[in-house]
């Protein structure tokens, strides 16, 4: 697991460069859950380069944001130097207690160490506060994307399960949403995003090489550029 969860940082320019932010519908039905107001200190956790730490910002929240990466926390830093950037893992957050108001992870929570993350988020999280967990995933209604799950092997898979998110005796679950969303891609734009993939940035080079030319002749059959519809998972647990 820590291998593939440290392998993005191999990568960390082409994940900035293809990795997709999250829908400001998706942060704000977030935030108004959490009770944030403008200027609330949040954390980001698990930051990467910063696809949801910008987002965050846009919002006007006062953002800190840990990553336990150096190259990608690099990244970030150059892409949103508006936030406090921390380098630190989920299961030694350099920050003291009480100190945000909420702390938000995209695509990143089921890397974390549960044991040691969850007391953690606990003690740098304010009495009243809460955290939220987003995940951009396929829509496999998309005839694309459904062929793709097959290839891939995302096919009928959620990006978490339902076991393995926070709960008691530190935090219990209050809601959860799914935001729908489409982005315009290309063969290209889409062999690009799977390479940062911890499946394919792990996978023997040839074996990669293969696979992503598979997907590559499979995207093309739709066209130079085609719409790419997904879906955005959000969750809100509040703080015991």
């Amino acid at each position: 697991m820590s291998e593939r969860s440290r392998s993005f940082e191999t990568v960390a320019a082409e994940y900035e460069r293809h990795r997709p932010e999250y829908p400001e519908e998706a942060l704000r039905w977030a935030a108004d859950e959490l009770g944030l107001e403008p200027a609330s200190r949040v954390l980001d956790l698990g930051a990467g380069t910063g696809k949801l730490t910008r987002g965050l910002v846009a919002l006007g929240f006062d953002v800190v944001a840990v990553e336990p990466g150096a190259p990608m926390l690099a990244q970030l830093r150059e892409a949103v130097p508006e936030a406090e950037a921390l380098e630190g893992s989920a299961e030694s957050i350099p920050l003291p207690g009480d100190s945000v108001d909420a702390a938000f992870a995209g695509q990143a929570f089921h890397w974390f160490d549960r044991a040691q993350a969850l007391p953690e988020l606990h003690r740098v999280i304010g009495a009243g506060g809460g955290v939220a967990l987003l995940w951009n995933w396929w829509d496999e209604r998309d005839p694309l994307q459904n062929e793709l799950g097959e290839l891939i092997g995302y096919k009928g898979h959620q990006p978490y399960r339902n076991e393995e998110l926070p709960g008691g005796p530190w935090f219990r679950e209050v809601g959860r949403t799914v935001v729908e969303s489409v982005w315009e891609s290309s063969p290209d734009a889409l062999v690009g995003y799977l390479s940062t993939t911890s499946m394919f940035v792990t996978m023997e080079a040839g074996e990669r090489a293969r696979r992503l030319g598979e997907v590559q002749a499979i995207a093309a059959r739709h066209g130079e550029r085609f719409p790419l519809p997904r879906r955005t998972y959000v969750f809100r647990f509040a703080r015991r």
